[in-house]
């Protein structure tokens, strides 16, 4: 007869919650209020626990205490109302009776109980008294904790060469995850190891961009997650010759490489002097790129010419172009433009001969014949042969040799010629100078030295020397040869 009166009552309450629309009291301190009726006192429930908020992580239990620290006639309702409002607010219990059916829901001694929380737990929880004339709620909030997630766990973006691409590594997960991106068998395209972030764009893709990117999304609960982002770019090809100009001779073994990226894959052509080679080619991955080989067993005298390697797939074409010679290289001048002497300069230089050096050809003149003119001086010509012996085995060489009988404190202009048994190499222009004369140490510390110079006059009168005449005299010597070193510095400008 009891539970009957019990349902009976919260009918009532419900009906008068639907019908009456009485006044909503928030409860948020423990105590009791008093209310009048029919001129005597009514006490009005309450409850003895503050607003709390649960942060339980999928899978636990968790309590929701709606606790009070009398017992009342009227119903105990539990209320929840989702965090998105996406939906009305949902009565679930009354007393111990519930309207929503849930294995994993219980009520006991005023305390709500969800075993087996879910991430669509989380939401506003109310526990409410409903009088004729009022609501009395305390209002919990659970917030459910769950693993970080990212979905799809595997995307290709496809994109060409120019447009733009996103990465979106679409995680979830409460808290909100932190996304850190690495690209995999690489640095990032910016040039970072990892970036972080929930997305990343690349305004105008090319081929660097090209390849797998990993986000990993965590949280601290559970396991990270971890998705990949496939970019697969189209693009025109792109060649890199490993030399322009390959030096070599007649019966030496050579290899002319090219190598190709594409996206996708490039048909690549040999071509000698403008005509197709009718040699057998061969193609090898390098580099994320394929290495394309000609290899001409031995050089002949109809093999020189320029060798062009061209490829070209939907996207476009290109070609890159490599001359085989038996001329040497134009030599790189590797000394100092700076002489250490003051009348001579020493010419180092390097080149690339399949054959030796015969013979070399330097010719010099002044920048400027003399300080009057801004004409240039005459040329003057050194030419010396080379002994085999007398050089690097090759095909990389080194030279040297010292031009004397210059002028000091002067600019030259230089022209090198070298030539092996069979041509000569491109001429190469160099600039050089000599070293301008330094007087001697000790007089240019003389010239700073004034306590030095004031002792020279102190010599007595009648012919009487102080005590340091000696240095005094030595000391006058030095200061004539400093007047008469300055003198000549000055005529000689």
């Amino acid at each position: 007869m009891k539970s009957y009166a019990a349902l009976l009552s919260l009918l009532l309450v419900l009906g008068a919650d639907i019908g009456l629309g009485q006044e909503q009291y928030d409860y948020d301190d423990a105590g009791a209020a008093d209310d009048d009726e029919k001129g005597g006192k009514h006490e009005v429930p309450s409850f003895n626990v503050q607003p709390m908020v649960f942060n339980p992580t999928v899978g636990e239990t968790v309590n929701i205490p709606c606790t009070s620290g009398t017992k009342y006639d009227s119903a105990l309702l539990m209320k929840r109302r989702y965090f998105d409002d996406s939906k009305a607010e949902q009565l679930i219990s009354g007393d111990t009776f519930f309207f929503v059916k849930d294995d994993r829901y219980s009520i006991q001694d005023n305390v709500f109980t969800i075993t087996n929380v879910r991430k669509s737990d989380s939401g506003y929880y109310s526990c409410t008294y409903q009088t004729p004339d009022m609501n009395i709620n305390v209002t919990h909030t659970l917030d459910v904790y769950f693993s970080a997630t990212v979905k799809p766990e595997h995307k290709i973006i496809e994109a060409i060469k120019g447009d733009k691409a996103d990465l979106d590594c679409n995680a979830d997960g409460n808290p909100k995850p932190t996304i850190t991106w690495t690209k995999q068998g690489g640095k990032m395209p910016s040039g970072e190891a990892q970036e972080r972030g929930t997305s990343i764009i690349f305004e105008e893709v090319d081929r660097h961009v090209h390849g797998t990117y990993e986000c990993l999304a965590q949280n601290g609960v559970g396991e990270p997650a971890k998705g990949t982002r496939e970019v697969v770019v189209f693009y025109p090809p792109e060649i890199r010759t490993e030399k322009e100009i390959v030096h070599t001779g007649n019966g030496d073994k050579v290899e002319l490489v090219c190598v190709v990226h594409a996206n996708p894959a490039a048909e690549v052509q040999w071509t000698h002097d403008n005509k197709p080679v009718d040699r057998d080619t061969m193609a090898e991955v390098h580099e994320g790129g394929h290495r394309h080989l000609l290899t001409i067993e031995q050089v002949s005298e109809a093999d020189f010419g320029v060798y062009q390697c061209s490829a070209s797939n939907k996207y476009g074409a290109v070609f890159e172009e490599i001359k085989l010679t038996d001329a040497p290289s134009a030599p790189a001048i590797t000394s100092d433009p700076h002489s250490a002497e003051e009348s001579s300069y020493t010419l180092t230089w390097t080149t690339e001969s399949y054959y030796p050096i015969t013979a070399y050809t330097i010719t010099y003149r002044k920048t400027k014949a003399n300080e009057s003119t801004d004409e240039p001086g005459e040329w003057m010509e050194i030419a010396e042969d080379v002994a085999e012996g007398a050089q690097d085995a090759g095909p990389s060489r080194s030279f040297e040799r010292t031009v004397a009988d210059l002028e000091r404190a002067t600019d030259y202009d230089g022209v090198l010629v070298i030539r092996n048994s069979v041509k000569p190499s491109a001429d190469v222009t160099f600039n050089f100078s000599t070293r301008k004369a330094l007087p001697p140490t000790s007089l240019i510390q003389l010239g700073d030295n004034k306590d030095a110079l004031a002792g020279m006059d102190k010599e007595t009168a009648g012919g009487h020397r102080h005590p340091n005449a000696a240095a005094s005299a030595s000391l006058s010597a030095s200061l004539l040869s400093l007047c008469l070193f300055r003198l000549l510095s000055i005529a000689s400008q």
